[in-house]
């Protein structure tokens, strides 16, 4: 067992709120060049951590509203990214769309699908020649991607979501730029202190 004392993978931005809300007082730091390395041009976000609130239904686990929003984001992204390269290795970005539920990642498949090439595709799609991983959260631990949308799902209730570990896991995946996709109004008052605290300490749109 060991204890991380810094950690390389996510821009500060990203990195706030798992470090304030699940380590102890100024046990994880950033890497000196972690706020260098992250730093990119793509300027729809006013963080490299944010929240879209989204509203919506949900039916069978699944959310088509959040679904349409992140598909929106997605295509956003890839026209932008065309031409450009990672700031640290040269490679495409990738983009990773995680949920808490097998029901969400059904929807978010059927619509990834759709786009062009990617009709009999299940988990690894490609838009514009960028790389995506679709994945619930508990599959993507120890993964992680240039982009994540993270799709919450849940309007009324907290489900799944709260269960630390597995939040910790879902807001830690990003290296440049976190997008969490869901009930802003709803999370800023959940019962669960770990996910109100998620919904208030993230620049909203």
């Amino acid at each position: 067992h060991t204890t991380l004392d810094y950690q390389h993978r996510m821009h500060p931005d990203i990195s706030i709120f798992p470090r304030n809300q699940f380590y102890s007082e100024g046990v994880l730091k950033d890497g000196r060049q972690t706020s260098k390395v992250r730093t990119w041009e793509y300027g729809r976000y006013q963080s490299h951590s944010v929240w879209l609130n989204v509203g919506g239904k949900v039916s069978g686990n699944a959310n088509e509203k959040e679904v349409r929003k992140i598909i929106e984001e997605l295509k956003a992204f890839c026209d932008w990214s065309q031409g450009k390269k990672k700031n640290n290795k040269g490679d495409p970005y990738d983009v990773a769309i995680l949920t808490f539920y097998k029901g969400q990642e059904k929807a978010l498949r059927q619509a990834l699908q759709k786009l062009p090439g990617n009709k009999d595709r299940y988990a690894r799609f490609s838009f514009k020649g960028i790389a995506i991983k679709l994945a619930t959260v508990d599959y993507f631990q120890g993964q992680e991607a240039d982009l994540v949308f993270l799709s919450m799902v849940n309007t009324d209730r907290d489900g799944f979501l709260d269960s630390p570990n597995r939040l910790n896991v879902s807001v830690t995946r990003a290296r440049y730029q976190l997008v969490i996709v869901g009930h802003n109004d709803y999370f800023s008052k959940s019962r669960t202190v770990e996910l109100r605290n998620l919904a208030t300490s993230q620049g909203i749109k």
